[in-house]
């Protein structure tokens, strides 16, 4: 066996005991981990986000992010607070999808081509042409949010992060592929 051989060797299983656990194929490509959806959930200080608007003013909450089943986008359930001038302070649901990508500077994972799947205010009659209106207006804020805040970060003390080689959702379980 060649040294470099020998070295990949050696950093493989180096990587399997670091990654003990999560991880879901050793291959050519390298190391691939599985991020299931309780990593994926941790809470954010940058949550509940305000947006005030001439007609409205707008509060997202917290997130609940999730694989769907035969999807190959990341879902996110999101709590929306929201008060106009034509209704009182209505709450309600909108799920989103988009699809991951990694960021070296940070080592985090994003989600772009965010589009909102569904809408639920189930405590306000809203008329339909409000109700596309604030979907059109609502999408560029949620796209900002998940550019700009990751659904998961390795960690900072971590060399993981530069040896990420490729993001992807597969059979419905977000996997992460290391090597060099």
């Amino acid at each position: 066996m060649t040294f470099n051989k020998k070295l990949n060797t050696i950093l493989i299983v180096l990587m399997i005991t670091l990654f003990a656990g999560c991880v879901k194929d050793v291959g050519l490509n390298g190391l691939t981990m599985k991020i299931d959806d309780e990593q994926l959930n941790k809470p954010s200080s940058k949550f509940p986000i305000k947006r005030d608007f001439i007609l409205a003013n707008v509060e997202i909450n917290q997130p609940n992010i999730f694989i769907k089943d035969g999807e190959n986008r990341i879902s996110a359930k999101l709590d929306i607070n929201l008060s106009t001038i034509f209704m009182n302070k209505s709450t309600g649901k909108f799920e989103v999808s988009g699809v991951p990508y990694f960021k070296k500077e940070n080592s985090s994972i994003y989600l772009n081509d965010v589009a909102i799947e569904n809408i639920d205010f189930t405590d306000a009659q809203i008329d339909k042409n409000i109700l596309n209106s604030l979907t059109s207006n609502i999408k560029p804020i949620l796209d900002s949010i998940f550019k700009q805040i990751p659904i998961y970060t390795i960690k900072e003390d971590s060399f993981k992060g530069s040896f990420v080689k490729d993001v992807k959702i597969k059979d419905s379980e977000l996997l992460i592929t290391f090597g060099l």
